[in-house]
């Protein structure tokens, strides 16, 4: 690895200054420098037990659909505190780090594509609450021109909607690294449960009311699936 993931921004960052206690984390989306990915996933385990040392929560995940060319993966980092995250980035250049970075520099494995991080709209969750989650799948949205509280709205809507036909919905606003958008984050208990949950959602009227009602508040930027591979403490 060679180093470690607007319209409407200020009326976003306006609704996200409220979640300042929630979950916050960041994300760094990598590729693999080849076919195979052993070597990248290798990396990001070792970087994982440097991370969880000083006060982070990491995750590791496999995207399936939604990759371009070579494996892919995201490299989660989550905090319950403003302190745990500060803990971290003071380990930045400790004598750990460095060696990570020469053995790492010797044999790039994978390639950084961005990085950003994100605050929970939910502020009562927490890193562990994540440590079970199974497949997922995540929508970017960008919050069109005046939009914002209608975006708000219905994003906490469909929230309701999807967890009680069966998803963990939790969803975030973008800060340093990213423009404003918002990221809707699905997940389930495994493949067949996100299986069900799409034949619900097919034939769900009270869905497809809200995606009528909503029409023009935001526009769909990507959407992506997988799996995690690894999670502190699971």
């Amino acid at each position: 690895m060679k180093h470690l993931l607007s319209v409407g921004l200020a009326t976003l960052l306006t609704l996200s200054s409220s979640f300042v206690t929630a979950e916050r984390l960041e994300v760094f989306r990598w590729q693999a420098s080849s076919s195979s990915p052993v070597a990248l996933v290798q990396g990001m385990m070792a970087a994982a037990k440097i991370h969880e040392a000083n006060g982070a929560t990491v995750g590791i995940y496999r995207m399936d659909v939604g990759a371009s060319g070579r494996p892919t993966f995201d490299y989660v980092l989550r905090w319950d505190s403003g302190t745990a995250w500060a803990k971290t980035k003071e380990s930045n250049n400790s004598e750990e780090w460095q060696a990570f970075w020469t053995q790492a520099a010797e044999a790039p494995s994978g390639d950084l594509m961005f990085s950003l991080e994100a605050a929970n709209w939910d502020a009562s969750v927490m890193s562990a609450d994540f440590r079970q989650d199974g497949p997922y799948r995540v929508y970017v949205w960008q919050p069109n021109p005046g939009k914002a509280a209608t975006v708000y709205a219905s994003f906490n809507e469909a929230k309701r909607i999807h967890t009680n036909a069966g998803a963990k919905v939790n969803i975030y606003s973008e800060g340093v690294g990213g423009i404003g958008n918002v990221h809707y984050v699905i997940t389930f208990d495994s493949w067949q449960d996100m299986a069900d949950f799409g034949d619900k959602m097919a034939v769900s009227e009270e869905f497809r009311f809200l995606q009528a009602a909503a029409a023009g508040a935001a526009t769909p930027l990507s959407s992506i699936q997988g799996e995690p591979v690894y999670y502190t403490n699971r």
